[in-house]
């Protein structure tokens, strides 16, 4: 359920009056409170890590602050209306003795047939009027009305005085109001069969006198209805307070296991990663536990939050020190990039590359700056780096002729390599020896050459009988072409580096999500297929990241070895 549509229902249901609005507010009261505990949770781990995205407080939230002021504004009406309720029950009970007594006093009364019926008129009248009492009061109650209603139809011999006609209907109205009873045998809900008994009960005292020859037996069939129903009504609330103490122990050992838990706080990320999932797991299965007493659930509630408080304090500051951290690092690497940017623009034909690379070192001084920061950082860094040599090229007027001789060669190298019949390793190893033999190419030239020169080698090794170990010394062999290729070589092996590890992050967010979306498919037959094939996408996913991996670990090789 939306949060939205949970604050709309909890406006709608602020003037609840029935036990079953109140139990479905009570719920999206309960169902928010899990949404906002996630949140928090997803706020705590995420804030302290996540540079790129701005992420929203929780507790800030205005939807959030909207839905628990709508909370309080229905915990408080309901407060006032139960007091209210209780005040007014109270009431309604001395008005039910009050009338009970005056229809003692009918009865003992000794005026005429047409003074006592006006009299029972206006008793029922003001019986039916009376309002709600407690459920124990009621029957009670119910039950001397019944005794003195009976006394007043029979012993008053009311029945002289009406019409055959009317006892007919009576009779009819009283079987009508044993067949709803009976007809509540199939209601589910026991709020609705409470509701409709009380209902029945005041038709059936409503409903005047009939045949005196059924009357017994008509009785007799309408008290054993409401007895059974009754009966129904109090096993149903026995079994569920029974219930509730059942999940209330349940909930108590969840308790102590957070207890146990909250002894040890952790001191580094992997560990408040794994402990975070441990509490998740407690919170899952708190949500599976069945309700408490009323009475009890805001405190075993509480009791069961003070336990994860101090770790998410706790990982609160660790993050916030690491973001402090960050900030240090993140600020010595913008001043980088303004240097780059003003050596940039600075840039001529004779200008030193050794201020960039100065820089760039400088850079990998610093530090990581965090995955997500370090990331953005760095595209900026490159692109002022990639301006300066750009501006410094173009103020050249034409390219380097040996360039543009090492370009042609080595295309014509790749040709021969994707003309190659025999394939073998000697073959391909000489050729890429050639290839890395030839010399550099201009900046711009470098990469769509390298990447086309490494897809003819690998197309042909996959085609030849080549061990693993001859595979492994010649893709090492063509990553240490990329440096002699490139006028540039720590360049390369940024970018290279960049775009491996950029496809890598893709690909394991994509694997995340297709993960988190398997629990969306059920174990029916008509969605294994779908699922088998989110399974093998999963797997091909991960099969071509550790392939990613791979290229990246002989990149770093190839470049440690130039």
């Amino acid at each position: 359920m939306e949060k939205e549509d949970i604050l709309k229902n909890l406006v709608a249901f602020s003037t609840a009056e029935n036990e079953l609005a109140i139990k479905e507010a009570n719920h999206l009261i309960d169902v928010f409170k899990a949404i906002f505990s996630k949140e928090v949770e997803d706020y705590s781990t995420n804030a302290d890590n996540n540079e790129s995205i701005e992420l929203v407080d929780p507790n800030k939230d205005e939807l959030n602050i909207k839905i628990n002021a709508a909370i309080e504004d229905f915990q408080k009406k309901q407060k006032e209306k139960k007091d209210l309720k209780e005040k007014k029950e109270q009431s309604n009970i001395n008005t039910k003795k009050e009338i009970l007594s005056r229809f003692k006093d009918l009865i003992d009364n000794k005026e005429k047939i047409a003074v006592l019926i006006n009299g029972i008129k206006q008793i029922r009248e003001d019986w039916k009027n009376s309002g709600d009492v407690p459920r124990k009061a009621f029957y009670e109650l119910q039950k001397t009305y019944s005794q003195l209603n009976e006394s007043f139809n029979y012993n008053l011999n009311i029945y002289k005085e009406l019409k055959d006609n009317d006892l007919k209907r009576n009779f009819s109205l009283k079987n009508q109001v044993i067949h709803n009873l009976k007809a509540l045998k199939d209601e589910k809900s026991i709020n609705k069969v409470d509701t409709l008994l009380k209902q029945f009960q005041n038709e059936w005292e409503e409903i005047g006198p009939t045949f005196k020859d059924h009357w017994e037996q008509l009785k007799k069939d309408y008290w054993n209805e409401v007895h059974a129903i009754q009966k129904r009504i109090h096993e149903h609330y026995t079994k569920l307070k029974e219930s509730s103490k059942e999940n209330l122990e349940a909930k108590k050992k969840l308790i102590e296991k957070a207890a146990e838990l909250a002894k040890a706080i952790p001191d580094n990320h992997k560990d408040f990663d794994a402990k975070s999932k441990l509490y998740k797991e407690l919170q899952d299965e708190w949500k599976k536990i069945g309700p408490v007493a009323k009475a009890q659930s805001d405190k075993i509630w509480n009791e069961f939050r003070s336990h994860f408080d101090p770790f998410f304090e706790a990982k609160k500051e660790f993050y916030n020190k690491q973001k402090e951290a960050s900030k240090i690092l993140i600020e010595a690497k913008s001043k980088l990039i303004e240097k780059a940017k003003q050596i940039a623009s600075d840039a001529t034909a004779n200008s030193s590359t050794q201020l960039i690379k100065d820089l760039q070192d400088d850079w990998k001084k610093i530090g990581h700056a965090g995955r997500f920061a370090e990331q953005k950082l760095w595209k900026k860094f490159r692109k002022e780096c990639d301006a300066f040599f750009e501006k410094r090229e173009s103020s050249k007027g034409a390219r380097n002729q040996q360039e543009k001789e090492n370009l042609n060669s080595k295309k014509s190298i790749i040709q021969e390599i994707i003309d190659l019949k025999e394939i073998d390793s000697s073959s391909i190893g000489s050729l890429v020896s050639k290839f890395e033999a030839i010399g550099k190419v201009a900046p711009k030239e470098t990469q769509p050459l390298f990447q086309k020169f490494e897809k003819a080698v690998n197309e042909k090794m996959r085609a030849a009988e080549i061990s693993a170990e001859e595979k492994n010394k010649i893709q090492l062999a063509i990553k240490k072409s990329l440096f002699s290729t490139a006028s540039d070589p720590e360049r390369a092996f940024n970018d290279a580096k960049y775009k491996i590890t950029k496809k890598i992050n893709e690909a394991l967010k994509e694997t995340s999500n297709l993960e988190n979306n398997l629990g969306f498919f059920s174990v029916s037959k008509g969605k294994n297929k779908m699922l088998d094939d989110f399974n093998k996408k999963i797997e091909n996913q991960k099969k071509q990241i550790e392939s990613w991996k791979q290229d990246l670990k002989k990149l770093k090789q190839a470049y440690s070895q130039k």
